[in-house]
């Protein structure tokens, strides 16, 4: 493949060139901008492009601002909200069927591609990228003729416009934060390492200058708007956003921290979110061209329009990652599994699409709304009896209903009911009629069947009392009572074919740190709950790392040293699951120590991009921690396939009962990575000797491998020094106890070894 909207561009005008090809030029030169008072956001309207075809509101959310910002804010503290879980499942369905109510009406959307195939995957993708090309050459012409700015009248306009996106904005990267955990399977991590890395880079692969939340919060405070951190309370405080229309916004940055909570479950449906959410798109490369012209710094935009190319970039990364996975599925599951996997990714690809009003401008979802996609869906046995019954009431009943002025999504009775429709009744009527009447207040309520006026109105004293038999109700009561919250998600189920699972049976389920991510644990995280023993701790002592190294473990002690390094990576793997709080030297230090854990290369001044991918040898901590099982020589006929087969195996081989609760702890411990933080990077540091230990232990590692893990643990301790001179400037409390955790772990680890 190559990009071909880089080339295109040169051959308008010079600025912009320069600005995708070089967006440094512009950062470093300066802007030359002009300072503004920044006037009152609330009372600007941001344009909105002509081209732009508005999601049709009987698939809208009935959701409120509030609602969605208090759903943001919990979803970045999740360690103390846990019970938002199942709320935020049932969201996430929710959304997934709207989304595909929406795609199902489009001539053109992936649903086109009905069965997977890589080809057909990458030429749709070259021509959704082809089209926004072609719409940018056509807007650079109109620019040549003489025709003003389209996205901003005015500068204060676009500063309205950028404050709007922010909640957007500052979530930028959380569609992939709850990927490649230690509980994802073995065999699925060179797909999850894939998708990671896409989410390194949104957060500047451990440098802060290239930091998408950092920069967006950069351009705020250019344009005389700063707003407080992303995950903070005050950021969804009334008073930053009095007068702001901007719902679409919080709804789409809702819907990216649910995508990617439930890695376990739904990882068709977060790579195909990804695939669509990095395509450049049309209002990236506008705003950035007009952001320009009125004094404001474009880099933001740019390093977008860069970065997402579909040649070594984000795109061409994330449709490998697609393309990688279902092959992978298609040989390990089978035909059957792999039709399923398709489906879930187109899923994700259209919840992209179409999520938030305004968001789904921006990620290019204007082609206009047309009936018979052709696309067929089985019904539930539920909703497909209500279409029955529809379909055996239509000829005797439209003519009832000719003056009636009720709409059920946009039309009235008689149109729904006219027996041309039922003639020869196509399948996308009738999922159009079904998501309708689901959302047809005050007429049907989901969930509700006693407070739904079609109820009240087929029942005595009702005007259409004696038009339904009594079967007839029953059956519209039953459907109307399943359109709860998961009811909302019908959609999703029957199109995926998956079987259905209620959020509460899904969410009640998360209970074991050794297999599910997230997990439902009472706060036994919480590190006064951690006992030490009889160790002493003096918070007034001087940190001292000990000198005196592990001694390199027998083989008595292997299966408490694997168990042990397995869960040790669990460690700092959850303190990135929010960007807005990793935009910071602290988190960016960290970062760094998980790249080098995940077996990256070493960073450099330039994103590597699809460069990871070609990368023939990448051995990670996990690759390492296998390596020993198969050198241990234990009878085992059964290579572990994920972290709980590693645990199972290590127990019957006569691991002690000290490093089975400490590796069970440390898995605990990391589900709450900002309350013990400290704690936290104060084990990794202990968990350093172990693996020096065991890089010198002779016959448990090849040459390469120890090799790797000495550059490994290079890398780490850098990190982790980087990180301990940052939290003893910032945070005294949690540098205590970082101290903590190195002096428990230091010793849990001399007694298990």
């Amino acid at each position: 493949m190559s990009f071909p909207g880089i080339i295109m561009i040169s051959h308008y005008y010079l600025v912009l060139p320069l600005a995708v090809l070089l967006p440094a030029v512009f950062y470093y030169l300066g802007l030359g901008r002009k300072k503004r008072p920044f006037g009152s956001i609330g009372h600007v309207e941001a344009a909105v492009p002509k081209d732009v075809k508005r999601p049709r509101l009987k698939s809208a959310s009935s959701r409120t601002t509030e609602w969605y910002q208090n759903l943001f804010f919990q979803l970045q503290h999740l360690e103390d909200h846990l019970d938002t879980l199942e709320p935020a499942r049932d969201e996430l369905l929710a959304m997934f069927s709207r989304g595909l109510s929406i795609a199902l009406e489009q001539p053109h959307s992936i649903l086109s591609i009905e069965r997977y195939d890589a080809k057909k995957v990458w030429n749709f993708i070259e021509d959704e990228h082809e089209k926004v090309l072609t719409k940018w050459e056509s807007y650079l012409e109109r620019r040549k003729q003489g025709q003003g700015s389209e996205l901003f009248a005015t500068a204060d306009a676009a500063k309205a416009w950028l404050v709007q996106q922010a909640p957007v904005k500052f979530v930028d990267g959380a569609w992939l934060a709850h990927v490649h955990k230690i509980t994802t399977p073995f065999a699925l991590r060179s797909v999850t390492k894939d998708a990671w890395q896409v989410l390194s880079e949104e957060l500047g692969d451990g440098d802060l200058s290239k930091h998408h939340v950092y920069l967006y919060r950069q351009l705020l405070a250019d344009i005389g708007h700063p707003l407080p951190d992303g995950h903070s309370a005050d950021f969804i405080n009334p008073s930053y956003w009095e007068g702001v229309n901007n719902r679409g916004a919080w709804e789409a940055a809702v819907g990216q921290l649910l995508i990617s909570l439930f890695p376990n479950e739904f990882l068709p449906e977060i790579l195909g979110f990804n695939m669509n959410y990095e395509l450049i798109t049309l209002d990236t490369m506008r705003a950035a061209h007009e952001l320009r012209a009125l004094g404001i710094n474009p880099y933001y935009f740019l390093i977008h329009i860069a970065i997402d190319n579909a040649d070594s970039g984000h795109t061409a990364m994330a449709t490998h990652t697609v393309t990688r996975y279902l092959d992978m599925v298609r040989t390990t599951e089978g035909e059957a599994a792999l039709e399923q996997a398709w489906k879930r990714v187109q899923i994700g690809y259209i919840l992209s699409q179409t999520l938030g009003t305004s968001h789904s401008h921006e990620r290019g979802n204007s082609s206009p709304a047309a009936k018979g996609s052709g696309f067929n869906i089985t019904l539930d046995p539920l909703s497909a009896r209500v279409i029955d019954i529809f379909k055996a009431k239509a000829p005797v009943s439209h003519q009832f209903h000719c003056q009636s002025r009720a709409r059920i999504g946009g039309q009235t009775l008689a149109e729904w009911l006219a027996p041309s429709m039922w003639a020869h009744p196509h399948p996308q009527q009738q999922l159009e009629l079904v998501a309708a009447l689901s959302q047809a207040k005050p007429w049907i309520y989901p969930g509700e069947s006693k407070k739904s006026l079609l109820v009240r109105e087929l029942s005595w004293e009702g005007r259409m009392f004696g038009a339904f038999t009594h079967e007839e109700v029953n059956a519209l009561t039953t459907w109307i009572d399943s359109l709860g919250p998961e009811g909302n998600s019908w959609l999703y189920w029957s199109f995926t074919r998956r079987q259905a699972l209620a959020s509460k049976t899904a969410v009640g389920e998360l209970q074991d740190p050794v297999r599910h991510h997230p997990v439902v644990l009472p706060r036994g995280g919480d590190t006064m709950n951690i006992v030490i023993g009889s160790q002493e701790f003096n918070s007034g002592a001087t940190f001292q790392i000990e000198q005196q190294p592990l001694t390199p473990p027998s083989k008595a002690r292997l299966p408490d040293v694997i168990a042990l390094w397995f869960a040790h990576v669990s460690l700092l793997e959850n303190t990135i699951n929010t960007p807005s709080r990793t935009a910071s030297p602290l988190y960016a230090s960290i970062l760094r120590l998980l790249r080098a854990q995940a077996g990256f290369a070493v960073e450099t001044h330039i994103v590597a991009g699809m460069d990871e991918f070609k990368r023939l040898t990448c051995p990670s901590l996990v690759d390492i921690g296998l390596e020993l099982i198969f050198r241990t020589g234990w009878d085992t006929n059964v290579k572990p396939s994920c972290l709980q087969d590693v645990f199972l195996l290590t127990a019957s081989q006569g691991q002690g009962e000290e490093s089975a609760a400490l590796a069970r702890n440390m898995l605990i411990w990391g589900t709450r990575p900002s309350a013990n933080l400290g704690l936290l990077l104060g084990l990794a540091l202990a968990f350093l000797d172990l693996k020096e230990a065991v890089s010198r232990a002779p016959g448990l590692l090849s040459e390469e491998s120890r090799l790797v893990l000495t550059a490994i643990l290079a890398r780490e301790k850098q990190s982790l020094e980087e990180s301990i001179r940052e939290l003893r400037s910032t945070d005294e409390a949690q540098h205590q106890q970082l101290i903590r955790g190195y002096q428990f772990g230091r010793g849990a680890l001399e007694n298990c070894l």
